[in-house]
C-alpha cells in the first residue's frame, strides 16, 4: 500500500513539473514574441520631408478606410489591389476606388501576378477589374515570390510577363513594375527596363533607378486600422506631373 502512495505522490511531482516546465516555455515564447514585436524592422529609416509626395497601398487586407482621415493626413496617392491571376478581383476593389475617387486622390491599381497562371488570361482579368476607370498612375504588376509557387522555372515567368504586358500595351494601357530587390534582379533587370519602378526595399535602393519606394510595410496612418505600406515619389511635385503625363 505505502508503495502504491509513493507512485501516486511520483506521478503527481512529475505532472506539476511537467506543468511548471511548460508554462515557463509559453511564457519564454512571449517574451520572445514581444521582443520581436518592439525591436522588429518598421522599414528604411527616411526622411519624408525630403520627398514632397507620399501615398499608401491597400486591398481588402486593410479593412473599412476612412479616405477623408487619410486624405488629411497628408497622403497624396494611392495604389488599389483589383486583381490576381486569372479570376481573382479584390472584394472591396470597387469600393475602395470610389472613395479615393471622391476624396481625390492620384490613383492607381495594381494586379499581383501569378507566376503559375497564362499571362493574358492575367491580362484579361486586370482589364475586366479595371475597364474605363480613371487611373493617374500605369497599371502595376505586382511580381514578388512571397505568394507565388516555391518551384518556378524563371525563363517561364518572364515569358508570361511578356505576353500580360504585350497584352496591356495592344489594348492601350500603360505598365509599371512593383517588386522588391530579389525580383527585380531575377525577372525585371535587362528584361522589363523600360518600364517605370516601384521598389519595395527596407534600405534605401543602391544602383536600382525606381520611381516609387515602398519603404515599409508597418505604417500608421490616419483612417486606417492596424498597419499600412509607405511609399514616397522620387521627385518634386512638377516631375511628378510629367511623371503622369
Amino acid at each position: 500500500m505505502a508503495k502504491k502512495q509513493n507512485t501516486k505522490t511520483k506521478n503527481k511531482k512529475k505532472l506539476y513539473a511537467s506543468g511548471v516546465i511548460v508554462l515557463l516555455l509559453v511564457l519564454f515564447l512571449l517574451a520572445l514574441y514581444w521582443l520581436y514585436q518592439r525591436t522588429r524592422q518598421k522599414g528604411a529609416d527616411v526622411d519624408t520631408s525630403l520627398y514632397e509626395l507620399s501615398g499608401i497601398d491597400i486591398s481588402s487586407h486593410n479593412g473599412e478606410i476612412d479616405f477623408a482621415e487619410v486624405k488629411n493626413a497628408g497622403v497624396n496617392f494611392v495604389f488599389i489591389k483589383s486583381t490576381e491571376g486569372a479570376n481573382f478581383k479584390d472584394p472591396k476593389f470597387e469600393h475602395n476606388y470610389v472613395q479615393a475617387l471622391e476624396n481625390k486622390f492620384f490613383l492607381g491599381t495594381y494586379h499581383f501576378f501569378r507566376f503559375d497562371v497564362d499571362g493574358i488570361e492575367q491580362a484579361r482579368n486586370f482589364m475586366s477589374a479595371v475597364g474605363d476607370k480613371y487611373f493617374d498612375m500605369p497599371l502595376v504588376l505586382d511580381v514578388e515570390e512571397h505568394g507565388n509557387p516555391y518551384v518556378f522555372i524563371k525563363s517561364k515567368v518572364v515569358r508570361e510577363l511578356r505576353d500580360m504586358v504585350d497584352e496591356l500595351i495592344a489594348n492601350n494601357y500603360k505598365v509599371m513594375f512593383y517588386t522588391n530587390k530579389d525580383g527585380y534582379n531575377k525577372f525585371i533587370k535587362g528584361n522589363f527596363d523600360d518600364y517605370p519602378l516601384w521598389l519595395c526595399a527596407f534600405s534605401k535602393p543602391e544602383n536600382i533607378e525606381w520611381t516609387i519606394w515602398q519603404y515599409s510595410h508597418w505604417g500608421e496612418v490616419d483612417g486606417i486600422k492596424g498597419e499600412v505600406d509607405l511609399n514616397i515619389f522620387y521627385g518634386n511635385s512638377e516631375q511628378w506631373r510629367k511623371w503622369l503625363e
